[in-house]
């Protein structure tokens, strides 16, 4: 979990406690962080039916059409709880998605093929210092059509009283697997782009089980409740090398 999860764990006050424990959702420890406090994004309307993608890589955009399909019967993930595209509530994120496959560094050719999804009407949290404050908003291009789903899938959820958040995608300098001290080990997907950390705004744990839920059935191959988020990875061919191939 990146700093921001953690930051975000820490983030509710009082009124969000109350709703977490009308959801049977408890947090491990109580808040101390006004998240309020901090400046709330950009918001960036949707002016187009393809988002803006700095990448060669097709991108493929399904439309949200009536009521979500939850797939294997998943309608709420309830916290820490996880499941894969094949029903599964055992199988580990590496099988489920495929391994990280290497750490795809800052203004290299692979860098240039992740989609940058710019202007479809969903916050992203940006509070990394400039250059990194880009990285919310950059994933494997296999991210973008789950992404742009399930934001019409929460928008019909909550009619329009609730925002999807990226808080994490694509990271490439370490906000991951703090545990690991040296950078060329850390693992996570995310450091790929194929991995994506997402919030309601305004943030509300209480709806988590349900996001999760939608993510799950958006067309994530493998989601997991983090409490503090929802984590969410796709199954796609690696970005990794693509340019020797």
């Amino acid at each position: 979990m990146s700093w921001v999860g953690r930051a975000l764990w820490m983030v509710t006050s009082a009124l969000a406690l109350a709703a977490c424990s009308a959801a049977n959702v408890q947090p491990e420890f109580a808040p101390t962080v006004n998240f309020a406090a901090t400046p709330k994004p950009t918001v960036t309307p949707w002016i187009g039916p393809l988002p803006d993608v700095q990448s060669k890589v097709p991108v493929t955009v399904v439309t949200a059409v009536g009521p979500p399909d939850f797939r294997c019967g998943v309608e709420f993930l309830a916290s820490n709880v996880h499941v894969s595209a094949s029903c599964s509530f055992e199988e580990s994120e590496n099988s489920a998605v495929g391994p990280m496959m290497c750490h795809i560094e800052r203004d290299t050719c692979e860098f240039g093929r992740l989609a940058n999804v710019s202007a479809s009407g969903i916050l992203f949290f940006r509070e990394e210092p400039p250059p990194f404050d880009d990285e919310d908003s950059l994933m494997h291009p296999a991210m973008v059509p789950p992404l742009l789903r399930l934001n019409e899938l929460l928008i019909k959820e909550w009619g329009g009283a609730v925002q999807l958040m990226v808080t994490d995608a694509y990271d490439s300098h370490g906000d991951h697997d703090l545990a690991q001290p040296s950078l060329n080990k850390k693992y996570s997907q995310h450091f790929e782009g194929r991995s994506i950390d997402l919030v309601t705004w305004p943030v509300d744990v209480a709806k988590y089980p349900k996001l999760c839920a939608l993510a799950f059935a958006a067309g994530y191959d493998w989601v997991h409740n983090e409490v503090t988020h929802c984590h969410a990875s796709i199954k796609a061919d690696t970005l990794c090398g693509v340019c020797k191939r």
